[in-house]
């Protein structure tokens, strides 16, 4: 399997995988009990937190897609309660025991965190500091569901910043392109952007540009694996989804 076949089938996979547990119930309530606060400043130290003490608008530029203005108060409102870079540490052990039920009894865990764990360690750090700051956080040292799911987060933060790369390489602005995107205006209110909204129904062809771009750009990250291991790669990531989402849904995690 050549590279770009296998980049094109992680937004899918290891990106829904991925963003599960940043939205889980379960994680904000763990960061409420780490003191790191109830609202959205917890995830600006948290998930955010990895990029540690810079000036707040390296954040807002890590971010990308969030309202500028709307990520400054989260920062600063996360940073009044919590250390970023102890909450970079809190939010990758919240990510860890996630990971610990998501993908329990997964048989593929050791085989693909092996995989995924060289495509992390080989991957440019050029235009990605959420993956670098995610990359460097320790690992568990079990080879198991934990660690391979830390690696998957570290996958999703690759691919985000390689999409951020290719949306403004063609023009575009970080509004434009959530509001050409599947969830649209949903999305957009989420991200703190504030309606009236500009007419985006002229960029479906620039909106998929993009994701082809993306593909490209991400695509050498997976030159450090064979053309076998890359299918391995592809096909246990879509297998370790399926199994985390039939876990959720059972179990609500």
């Amino acid at each position: 399997m050549d590279s770009i076949t296998v980049a094109r089938s992680m937004r899918g996979s290891l990106g829904m995988l991925a963003m599960a547990w940043l939205m889980a119930p379960s994680t904000r309530e763990k960061a409420a009990e780490a003191g790191m606060g109830e609202g959205q400043g917890a995830y600006a130290v948290g998930r955010l937190g990895v990029l540690g003490n810079c000036p707040v608008d390296n954040v807002v530029a890590a971010a990308f897609f969030w309202d500028p203005a709307h990520m400054r108060s989260m920062v600063e409102e996360g940073r009044a309660a919590f250390d970023p870079i102890e909450g970079g540490r809190v939010y990758a052990r919240i990510c860890q025991e996630y990971g610990t039920e998501a993908l329990a009894d997964f048989e593929g865990n050791a085989r693909l965190g092996e995989l995924l764990e060289r495509v992390v360690q080989n991957a440019a750090p050029h235009g990605v500091p959420t993956f670098v700051g995610w990359r460097d956080q320790e690992l568990p040292e079990d080879v198991g569901a934990a660690r391979t799911f830390q690696l998957a987060q570290c996958m999703r933060e690759l691919r985000f910043g390689r999409h951020a790369i290719a949306v403004q390489s063609l023009g575009m602005g970080p509004l434009e392109a959530i509001l050409s995107g599947p969830a649209g205006e949903w999305n957009a209110e989420f991200f703190g952007w504030s309606k009236p909204y500009p007419d985006v129904s002229n960029l479906d062809s620039a909106r998929d540009e993009i994701e082809t771009l993306t593909d490209r750009l991400h695509a050498p990250d997976f030159e450090c694996l064979s053309d076998e291991e890359r299918a391995e790669v592809r096909d246990l990531s879509k297998a370790a989804r399926s199994h985390a989402t039939e876990r959720a849904e059972a179990a609500d995690i």
